[in-house]
């Protein structure tokens, strides 16, 4: 078996659920984590049907980033990013991505097979982090 990525959604709704239903027919994708405020939310649901773990707050899912290689956000929250950022820092973590928005959705293009890219939900992730 090849390498798997490990990965985590910030989003469990309109935007996250599409992505979580494609990740879990990937085999070089490990879903290691659904973030979604609402415990309720599709991708919450989803996330408890597939033994994934969830959890409504991202510093959660911050202190177990050793584990996650990469964090897709698509929550269409700007503080979630920024908040997302200081756990790291603070916890050392130098290794997970955060996946810049217009790569997100590329992803999320691909994955919902769009002739079209998906909106931004996140204009004001521009350059650099």
């Amino acid at each position: 078996m090849g390498d798997k990525v490990r990965v985590a959604v910030i989003g469990g709704g309109r935007m996250g659920t599409p992505l979580v239903m494609d990740f879990l027919t990937r085999p070089f994708v490990d879903l290691v984590g659904v973030v979604d405020k609402n415990p309720e939310s599709r991708g919450a649901q989803i996330a408890n049907q597939h033994n994934i773990f969830f959890c409504t707050d991202v510093s959660v899912l911050a202190a177990d980033a050793e584990n996650i290689d990469m964090v897709i956000d698509v929550s269409g929250d700007p503080q979630v990013k920024k908040s997302l950022k200081e756990a790291f820092v603070a916890s050392g973590n130098r290794n997970t991505i955060i996946v810049h928005d217009i790569t997100a959705r590329l992803i999320m293009s691909l994955a919902a097979d769009s002739s079209e890219l998906i909106e931004t939900v996140h204009p004001e992730d521009r350059g650099i982090g």
